[in-house]
């Protein structure tokens, strides 16, 4: 077979390859763009929290009845009601504001129920608290403060949230910050 058979591409075929290839490109950047927005990464990673359940245990409270039936109001009324919430009281109370649009509130919430672990030397809950607090700067636009909170999440293979956390999600949320 002769070399000079080969089929050769003329500088137009050429430059509509570059051009294809150039798309290709900004549209996967754009979408690179797109999916770093906080909106986006707080809708595409927030999942909604399961409570537990203990057997054996008497644990009646408002404020999870109100969580069960899904009822964010109530659950807000419920612990704002309350005289001494408990550590899961706070950790859902956070999450309704968060699931109604007040990631101030929830972010308020949850530093006072990690202060409040750290103060009994607890960690009721902690694991919960952190990751929907990182969820909440996220949806409260501050990214850069859910940054540390997430890569300590990435860090740790025992954390229950380290599957919700994954290299790409970082590079997210790094870019969002970036893109301040």
């Amino acid at each position: 077979m002769n070399h000079n058979s080969l089929p050769t591409f003329g500088l137009k075929a050429k430059f509509i390859f570059a051009l294809v290839v150039l798309f290709i490109l900004l549209g996967e950047f754009a979408f690179y763009l797109y999916m770093s927005r906080p909106a986006n990464l707080f809708s595409d990673h927030f999942r909604p929290y399961e409570l537990h359940v203990y057997r054996g245990a008497s644990d009646h409270s408002a404020v999870k009845e109100a969580y069960k039936k899904g009822n964010m109001d109530s659950v807000i009324w419920e612990f704002n009601s309350s005289n001494a919430p408990q550590p899961e009281e706070y950790l859902l109370a956070g999450i309704a504001y968060l699931e109604k649009n007040q990631p101030a509130k929830a972010i308020e919430t949850f530093k006072v129920m990690i202060q409040k672990n750290a103060n009994s030397k607890t960690d009721f809950f902690q694991d919960d608290a952190e990751y929907y607090l990182a969820m909440s700067y996220i949806s409260n636009q501050e990214s850069e403060k859910a940054m540390p909170i997430f890569e300590k999440i990435y860090a740790d293979g025992e954390n229950p949230y380290n599957s919700d956390v994954s290299e790409w999600f970082l590079q997210n949320v790094k870019t969002s910050i970036a893109k301040k």
